[in-house]
């Protein structure tokens, strides 16, 4: 696996709108399959798809998906300027997608991002939740990323 990109369970958490608890059952039960490596679990993008398009974890991810912009609408007292962004992105690249949101918000230093990610509808789903500027910033990296290629 050193050669391969590979996603820890912080990563997939992020991308999935799943917990850590819930991501720690899932591979105890054989549902999502990694490798540890000197004590952290591994996933390569293989595994994630494998995992995210099994029944039981997309209809968790569906209702993670929907409860994070029906809790945007709803919170009627935010003390910043908040923004929650839909990206359908028709035959976007996946890994594009992984590399340019997920990866940028891991090493960078947003507060309060929310993102998840279904690309396994007809058409690939990026959902962005956070502080106006983080959110929008995000899109821009992606759109950026996508003009570059």
């Amino acid at each position: 696996m050193e050669n391969t990109q590979t996603y820890v369970i912080s990563q997939l958490a992020m991308i999935t709108g799943l917990s850590d608890r819930t991501l720690r059952n899932y591979i105890a039960n054989g549902v999502l399959q990694g490798e540890k490596i000197n004590g952290m679990w591994r996933f390569t993008p293989e595994q994630v798809e494998a995992f995210v398009v099994h029944p039981e974890v997309r209809q968790s991810i569906l209702i993670k998906n929907k409860s994070l912009v029906y809790d945007f609408l709803l919170d009627e007292y935010k003390k910043e300027d908040e923004a929650c962004l839909i990206l359908d992105l028709p035959g976007a690249d996946q890994e594009t997608i992984m590399e340019t949101i997920a990866l940028k918000i891991n090493g960078g230093t947003y507060k309060n991002i929310h993102f998840s990610f279904d690309g396994n509808g007809k058409i690939p789903r990026v959902i962005l939740k956070g502080r106006m500027n983080d959110v929008l910033e995000l899109a821009n990296a992606y759109r950026n990323a996508v003009s570059e290629k």
